[in-house]
């Protein structure tokens, strides 16, 4: 049985892949910062191993690498929070520490994993794109995201002399239960919903099946490598998404969240909702990988039943 290293296992894209992989017969091995936790959250799991996140990683941790199929890194601190200068540099780390840790141990192991998956997002193009449309061939942007997604990258590919690299910008992921659609459905049951910000900014959005079908894609096809936008390509506004919404769930969608609202509430971390980029998938589409949800209206039908 080929067994395959996840980080962040218990997050949103993790729980759901950790699933998929076992299903398929692979013996996951959840790298976590308190594997109790990730125990009780993903039993059907092979095995749970105490991962710190920091450069220097454990003799046990370096040991599963060895010889492992795969490594799927997803962790990192999050960021949809207020961002005081210690949160910042925590978000920063997390990422650069913890893939340079991950990094390092698969160049010291003698049988290093065949595939290296490491996440990113959509930030790498900068926090407001305007009407932009960003490929996998678009330069950096600026701002702390973009300067942290980077970072993430830059690490990430040091792994290339010793396994295939793939890298995933991973745009909005919907979720009911989790992330920025679980946010916006309390307020729209409440009759309170409406748009966020100016209402012109893009979301990249994507549906979860399709961000384990592309690392699933990824895995199982060697000619995959490099950088991919795991956007749906159909990108939206704020403002026909809140009208989506809206239809769906029989809600009215007439309050307003303005910019300074969320300024003052997030800081500097409002531009996660108030900025936006429209990114195209153009590399991943390239592989040969079909999404399953191109229309947002259909994956929120879909997701909210």
């Amino acid at each position: 049985m080929k067994s395959i290293i996840v980080t962040g296992a218990a997050g949103l894209i993790g729980k759901k892949l950790v699933k998929v992989l076992c299903e398929a017969g692979y013996a996951v091995i959840v790298f976590s910062r308190s594997p109790d936790r990730a125990r009780r959250i993903l039993p059907f799991a092979h095995d749970f191993i105490k991962w710190s996140g920091e450069l220097n990683i454990s003799a046990e941790c370096i040991e599963k690498i060895n010889g492992a199929y795969a490594v799927i890194h997803l962790a990192g601190e999050p960021v949809a929070k207020r961002w005081s200068d210690q949160q910042k540099k925590e978000i920063f780390e997390s990422r650069k520490n913890g893939t340079a840790g991950i990094v390092k141990a698969i160049s010291q192991v003698s049988q290093p994993p065949e595939f290296f998956f490491s996440a990113s997002a959509i930030g790498f193009y900068g926090s407001d794109g305007g009407d932009a449309i960003f490929t996998e061939f678009s330069e950096a942007g600026t701002g702390f995201l973009s300067n942290v997604c980077v970072e993430w990258e830059k690490q990430a590919l040091q792994a290339n002399e010793f396994t295939r690299v793939v890298i995933g910008r991973i745009g909005i992921v919907l979720d009911p239960r989790e992330g920025a659609l679980s946010k916006m459905l309390l307020p729209f049951s409440l009759f309170v919903g409406g748009k966020i910000g100016s209402g012109n900014q893009w979301m990249s959005w994507i549906h979860p099946i399709d961000i384990i079908g592309f690392i699933l894609h990824a895995l199982e096809h060697e000619h995959v490598k490099g950088t991919y936008n795991l956007v749906a390509p159909g990108a939206v506004t704020m403002n026909r998404f809140t009208e989506m919404l809206s239809s769906i769930l029989h809600r009215p969608s007439w309050l307003h969240v303005p910019d300074i609202a969320l300024n003052i509430l997030l800081g500097e971390g409002s531009v996660i909702a108030t900025g936006g980029q429209h990114v195209l998938p153009q590399r991943t589409i390239e592989t040969g990988y079909r999404f399953h949800y191109t229309d947002c209206d259909q994956a929120l039908r879909d997701l909210l039943g």
